[in-house]
């Protein structure tokens, strides 16, 4: 994860990204040689982005594999108010999913310059009047448990349910029930997280990730 200096000029859009080793160096390259850009913070996994201080910036750009984390990191990036631009192989309901979020979908056989390309002209989400911010009060924030806070961290993070049960040490049953009890405590004060993406939001919201 690296974290880039912030423009001291408004003629500028901020941009973060997420991409692997292959592709963030030319990814980056390009950046710098638009006038109109300023590379604020990159990393290779979508939580490490979330808690830098360039994220999300004006655009967040998703160099990722296609599959549902990458629509749940798109979703996130437009909660918080950014543009979204996505370079995956995108295909069929996964690419109606990301444009309906807002995101521009380009092919991993894009070059590094037809991406920058499109984080130039890509427009940031407008929030309607009297949405919510990004970071709710801590009224609406529910009470969680070390377990459950550590449970949603690691599904958050793109794990299954076997996965979560192994990183935090306990069974799936017990991982099982921290995930039933988060979304439980989620609906209870409206914020509804049923699905994986929504709890990724939830979690970018509240701090957990």
């Amino acid at each position: 994860m690296q974290t880039h200096a912030t423009p001291s000029t408004g003629a500028t859009r901020s941009v973060s990204i997420v991409a692997d080793a292959a592709r963030v160096g030319a990814l980056r390259d390009a950046i710098a040689a638009e006038p109109s850009l300023v590379l604020t913070a990159e990393a290779s996994r979508f939580a490490a982005l979330v808690v830098t201080a360039g994220f999300p910036g004006d655009v967040v750009l998703l160099a990722e594999e296609a599959g549902h984390p990458l629509l749940a990191h798109a979703r996130t990036a437009a909660a918080a108010g950014a543009a979204v631009v996505a370079q995956a192989d995108a295909e069929g309901e996964l690419l109606e999913k990301l444009e309906a979020v807002g995101a521009v979908v380009l092919p991993l056989d894009a070059t590094a310059d037809e991406v920058v390309a499109q984080v130039v002209a890509a427009r940031r989400i407008r929030r309607r009047p009297g949405a919510r911010s990004r970071i709710d009060p801590v009224d609406r924030r529910p009470r969680l448990s070390v377990g459950e806070r550590r449970a949603l961290a690691h599904y958050a993070q793109g794990l299954t349910t076997v996965q979560v049960a192994t990183e935090m040490g306990v069974g799936y049953e017990t991982a099982k029930t921290f995930l039933r009890r988060v979304r439980a405590k989620y609906a209870a004060i409206d914020r509804p997280a049923g699905k994986r993406a929504e709890l990724i939001v939830r979690a970018e919201e509240d701090g957990i990730l």
